[in-house]
């Protein structure tokens, strides 16, 4: 503090010893510091105006011109506001360029909709090129000939090049005089894309015909192959950047400052390279800055964290706004010193002549675009004649142009009285079309209804601002409750949060609607068909608003797959492919959703199979296996994704206060795709690639627990557990960490045959040396769709394990209808059947990777290892009773899984020759043959043989044969050979089962019955136990 004080002290003795020295003056301030106060000094003034254009709704851009106006008009009056702007204003027409349009029209192509952009694509480009020609040479017509300027002001190429000059709209001014005004999103859009093609456009047409002004001889094939080469050759080097932009944004781990520099850089780079840097032909800036925008918005967006791309979105919103403030504020000052202030040669008449310049210029506009209007209507989204005349009316003109007339007006090698009109025409209708038109477009956009929502908009609208007030009421009486808010006046409380305005607007809008309806039943009564109509206009009224209800799901589910991108439970592209999905459904809202059909026509089986051909061939294979992983990573990825924002949406259904029935239809279009979507998840996706099902499934949780960690840090910052040092180490290693896991290509490696068996329930009691020894002369084969892997009648020597893919077996002789998956073994019923004949027929319905087992070999292991053997009679048995099905009955009418619970529930035995048994409770005779036997269960002695064979070959009527389903007695029976049974523990659950599925065939309800399925089954395992 002494220090301080002391300090002080000796400035103020200092400052009085210099009272003499000489003050600096305005003249005495460098140019650098007057441009530095003119750039800061108007941002100011922005903002005032800024706050102006809120409260007033007085149009943005055309205040900044006309204040501009004044300033430049004023200039030498202002002090050193006024040397600030006369500095500023000397600078070089191509430094405007140079400085304001990448910002401009990056800003403009990266916040473009790419969906949109691709739709409306035909129509932009009509309007950006043949439209732009077309008006170009009307305006070059209107110069000669109805404003009658002989060739000592304009000749024909220089009328032509100054219609180009007034060809090209103003991207920043156009955009926001409709966002305040309103305008339809898709016009916008429309509008939006055509500004940013028409600077391009005109930019193009402007190089030529300037040059042709300058004396370059041209012939046609000249000038068409220029136009060529900078189109092709700015499109491209745009693309160019674009690619490496997004290559390196991928290798970021979220750094939203390297992220912000990199745009900066390469939108200032293409410019300026496309327009300086000698490649051989000329290259547009422009359109590489388009091309360079619109790649980074479809490509490269998605590649951007979510914290990163609001930094960006943050920063280009301001750059645009401080741009857009410099721009027309500089305009105007430029108009106003050079065209008004500076002495030219500008005469009474050229002002009226500026204004029926102004008039023309509104009529060819409108022609050359209702010449395009049979396309026009039928391309994109198509066009009205009211949307016409508001692309007629908001062709504004400004600071671009002004730029184009101020490079003429440099040029000392022009006539002067030729460069004095140019600028002043240029700068004149800049000036009328911002101020005049820029104010009343607004009002045109009403007037032609533009900007009306529909009746369904407003009622929904009014739900909301009802249910909102609910909510604030609730919140009222919540706080009341409260020991440090009781005392609050509830009603101040409910006034300063907007309650009564919200009340006040949802009755404005249902007096409004009844007013809209009463004046319709009153037109309605004039009309004999009233019933008829009244009729019609419901059906009318349902479908309007079940199309604004499923357009409500669908940004909702746009919304879902967002939150789904930014806490990374998918990838870029799968998000790029959900949103275009969602984005076509909204284009058909009047149709019921199908962005299922939209997302598998996306899968090409073809393409797959492809690389699946050419993934094991030499050097190409890498290549190859890495995009096939890539591929179906990416379509696993978009198909859960899709199946999870689809579940998310519905429970959240319940939040949505529309009529009940069309809500439910809704609710049914979204279960419609889900289930397909699910169907081929399962039936497809996962059989056929489980080893992407795996790794997605662990690059998900390894984003979670991420994502957890991250918002533990944060918490822990909060607390003060962890200081900013900890907590930015941490962050980062987390923020590699998300890298790394994004960049995660894993080996394209299936599991061993020997580790699947190992861990296959089937196998479970064999070593591994049985396995391998199992596996002894085995074959691995690959199939595509529809291919047949094993017929029904050909010899079986082989039965196969499904490695990869799916399939369908069935048989044309028995009931057997199944699918076989991932992992299973077919037919398994050949290692005990009778029949040394497929009994089955096995048909892939994707690819299959199969490994093919002797079947020999695995019955030598059955019989060394009893467990085993029992485990294969025990999956067999189900199959068996529909290929043997006449020999099985009743339990051949039960459902598979009816089947597998009873013979889950029985015993497995073996029985020696001789030995009698007993079937209490009935039983199954797998293998060998009984016959009626004594009572008694002790083996027969060697000496009664004889005896029991002679009474054998008399007893052949009553033997029974293998696969024979034995109904409950208690008479013994003789195995006559080595047997093995499977003894019923409960022949009730079987009987039950077979009458449950009888009252299901004969159409009856079950539930309306005593007992239910699942009541049966609870008696029955009861019973069993």
């Amino acid at each position: 503090m002494y220090i301080c004080k002391t300090g002080i002290v000796l400035l103020l003795i200092r400052i009085g010893q210099c009272q003499d020295l000489p003050i600096p003056t305005s003249q005495d301030i460098s140019g650098t510091a007057l441009s530095m106060f003119f750039i800061f000094f108007f941002l100011g003034i922005g903002s005032f105006m800024k706050e102006i254009n809120k409260k007033l709704k007085i149009p943005f851009s055309p205040m900044l011109f006309v204040l501009g106006l004044f300033f430049g008009f004023y200039w030498d009056s202002l002090g050193i506001i006024g040397q600030s702007c006369k500095k500023v204003s000397e600078i070089e027409p191509i430094g405007v360029l140079l400085i304001f349009l990448p910002t401009l029209i990056y800003e403009s192509g990266y916040n473009f909709d790419w969906h949109l952009f691709k739709r409306l694509f035909a129509q932009t480009t009509i309007l950006a090129f043949p439209c732009v020609i077309i008006l170009s040479t009307l305006l070059q017509l209107s110069v000669k000939v109805i404003l009658n300027y002989g060739d000592d002001y304009f000749t024909w190429e220089s009328a032509f090049m100054f219609g180009a000059m007034l060809s090209c709209t103003d991207t920043v001014a156009v955009l926001a005089l409709l966002k305040e005004s309103g305008a339809q999103k898709k016009f916008q859009s429309l509008i939006e894309g055509e500004s940013l093609l028409n600077d391009g456009a005109c930019v193009m047409l402007f190089q030529i015909s300037y040059g042709i002004v300058r004396g370059r001889s041209a012939s046609a094939f000249d000038v068409g192959s220029l136009f060529f080469t900078l189109c092709v050759g700015g499109t491209l080097i745009g693309l160019v950047f674009g690619m490496a932009c997004v290559y390196w944004i991928r290798k970021i781990a979220n750094d939203e400052i390297l992220i912000l520099n990199i745009t900066i850089v390469s939108a200032f780079l293409v410019y300026f390279i496309s327009e300086n840097v000698d490649f051989g032909v000329h290259i547009s800036g422009v359109l590489g800055l388009v091309s360079l925008s619109l790649f980074m918005a479809a490509f490269g967006r998605s590649r951007i964290s979510h914290e990163a791309d609001h930094a960006l979105r943050e920063f280009w919103e301001y750059v645009v706004f401080a741009s857009e403030v410099i721009i027309f504020i500089l305009g105007g000052i430029i108009a106003g010193i050079r065209v008004f202030k500076d002495e030219s040669e500008i005469t009474q008449l050229d002002f009226y002549k500026m204004i029926a310049l102004w008039w023309c210029l509104m009529g060819c506009r409108f022609i050359s675009i209702a010449v395009f209007y049979p396309w026009l209507k039928k391309l994109g989204y198509g066009l009205s004649w009211s949307q016409i005349l508001v692309l007629t009316y908001g062709g504004l003109r400004g600071s671009i142009g002004i730029a184009f007339a101020l490079i003429v007006a440099k040029d000392e090698s022009l006539p002067t009285k030729w460069r004095d009109i140019i600028l002043f025409h240029m700068s004149g209708i800049a000036v009328c079309t911002l101020v005049v038109n820029g104010t009343t477009l607004s009002l045109l956009i009403k007037l032609l209804g533009l900007s009306t929502q529909s009746d369904i908009r407003e009622k929904i609208y009014s739900n909301f601002l009802t249910k909102l007030n609910e909510e604030i009421e609730y919140e009222c009486k919540k706080n009341n409750e409260l020991k440090y808010l009781k005392e609050a006046d509830v009603e101040y409380v409910k006034t300063l949060s907007g309650y009564k305005v919200y009340q006040s607007d949802c009755n404005k809008i249902i007096d409004k609607l009844a007013k809209h309806e009463k004046a319709q039943k009153e037109i309605q009564m004039k009309n004999i068909h009233q019933p008829l109509m009244d009729e019609e206009e419901d059906q009318e009224l349902d479908q309007n608003l079940l199309t604004e209800i499923r357009r409500i799901f669908l940004m909702a589910l746009k919304g879902i797959y967002m939150e789904q991108f930014e806490s990374n439970q998918c990838s870029p592209d799968t998000i790029i492919l959900l949103t275009e999905s969602a984005n076509l459904d909204l284009d058909n809202d009047k149709e019921p959703m199908n962005s299922w059909e939209f997302l598998q026509s996306q899968f090409s089986e073809r393409y797959i199979n492809l690389l699946f051909y050419m993934k094991d061939r030499f050097l190409i294979g890498i290549l190859a296996r890495n995009h096939l992983f890539s591929y179906i990573y990416t379509i696993y990825d978009a198909v859960s994704v899709y199946i999870e924002a689809i579940t998310i949406l519905k429970e959240e259904a319940s939040h949505y206060h529309f009529s009940q029935n069309l809500l439910l239809e809704i609710l049914n279009e979204v279960e419609d795709n889900k289930k397909s979507a699910v169907s081929y998840l399962e039936g497809y996706l996962e059989v056929s690639f489980p080893e992407i099902s795996r790794e997605l499934h662990t690059k998900k949780a390894a984003f979670e627990i991420l994502e957890f960690e991250k918002s533990v840090l944060k918490n822990n910052l909060q607390s003060g557990q962890l200081n900013d040092k900890e907590f930015l180490r941490m962050k980062r290693n987390i923020d590699k960490k998300m890298k790394n896991l994004n960049d995660l290509n894993p080996p394209w490696q299936m599991p061993s045959l020997v580790d699947i068996l190992t861990q296959h329930e089937l196998f479970k009691s064999l070593s591994q040396s049985n396995i391998l020894k199992l596996l002894e002369g085995s074959r691995e084969d690959s199939f595509g769709r529809d291919q047949l892997i094993f017929k029904e009648g050909d010899r079986a020597n082989e039965i196969c394990i499904i490695t990869r893919g799916a399939g369908n077996e069935f048989s044309d002789r028995s009931k057997i209808r199944e699918r076989r998956t991932l992992n299973e073994v077919t037919p398994i019923y050949m290692l005990v059947a009778p029949s040394i004949r497929y009994q089955t027929s096995l048909v892939a319905d994707c690819v299959i990777n199969a490994t093919f087992i002797k079947i020999q070999h695995m019955q030598t292991i059955m019989k060394q290892i009893p467990e085993f053997e029992e485990a294969i009679w025990r999956t067999s048995i189900p199959l068996l009773c529909r290929v043997y099905s006449d020999h099985l009955k009743p339990l051949c009418n039960l459902k598979m899984n009816q089947i597998t619970e009873v013979v889950s529930k029985s015993v497995f035995q073996k029985i020696k020759k001789n030995q009698l048994i007993r079937f209490e409770q009935g039983g199954i005779l797998l293998k060998g043959t009984l016959c009626e036997g004594k009572e008694s269960i002790q083996e027969a002695s060697s000496e009664d043989e004889d005896a029991l064979k002679s009474q054998e070959e008399e007893k052949d009527s009553t033997q029974r044969d293998a696969l024979c389903l034995i109904s409950p007695t208690s008479s013994p029976l003789r195995a006559r050979t080595g047997i093995i049974v499977l003894l019923f523990k409960q022949y009730q659950l079987l009987e039950q089962y077979n009458q449950l599925n009888q009252n299901i065939n004969e159409g009856g309800k079950f539930s309306n019955r005593r007992s239910s399925k699942s009541d049966l089954q609870k008696r029955s395992l009861t019973v069993i136990h």
